[in-house]
């Protein structure tokens, strides 16, 4: 038992100088940017403004857990009075951060990439068009400048996700989406 105690009291400064180099911390980032339709997805919608939020949380100095929630209005090329549309896209992830080993309070420019799941969802206004909702994927990649209380963001991110048609036979088909945004964000 004594053994282990003094293992403890060993290892606590190596664990504490873990902790400090990993500036622990949560952060919230607003977004906007623009989403882009490719393929056979740019049939249907055009592009589009987002804005959003994202919140992050560092789980070592290399890794963060992510989550973002965007919304945009656009108008789907389908026959009816009122195309009009709302797209919300929600999903969870994790990022690869390339910080370099030196720590500075002047900020650092820090290159990302990352992978998520999550879902997509299409509030159609007109009563010909059934809303509908599916899962979705994406791959991201950016690059930072990041001071320690504050960063800025530029982002392009590859969503790819099942889209299931709003009228008759209700096809179901995959989807490809790009969109280029812009962010902040605020550590705590």
């Amino acid at each position: 038992m004594l053994r282990r105690v003094h293992l403890i009291l060993l290892a606590l400064p190596l664990l504490t100088t873990a902790r400090a180099q990993s500036d622990a911390y949560w952060e919230i980032r607003p977004i906007a940017g623009s989403a882009v339709p490719v393929g056979a997805h740019r049939n249907i919608f055009g592009d589009a403004a987002f804005v959003g939020v994202g919140s992050s949380i560092r789980l070592s100095a290399s890794w963060d857990l992510v989550a973002s929630f965007a919304i945009n209005s656009q108008t789907a090329k389908y026959p009816v009075a009122d195309g009009h549309v709302h797209v919300l896209v929600y999903n969870a992830g994790i990022e690869r951060l390339y910080r370099p080993n030196v720590r500075t309070t002047r900020g650092t420019w820090v290159p990302f990439a990352g992978v998520g799941v999550g879902g997509r969802a299409n509030d159609f206004r007109s009563r010909e068009l059934s809303s509908t909702s599916c899962y979705a994927a994406y791959g991201n990649a950016g690059i930072a400048y990041e001071k320690p209380r504050t960063a800025v963001r530029l982002e392009l991110r590859d969503n790819v996700f099942c889209y299931r048609s709003p009228v008759a036979p209700f096809n179901e088909t995959g989807r490809n989406e790009a969109r280029i945004g812009f962010g902040t964000g605020i550590r705590f």
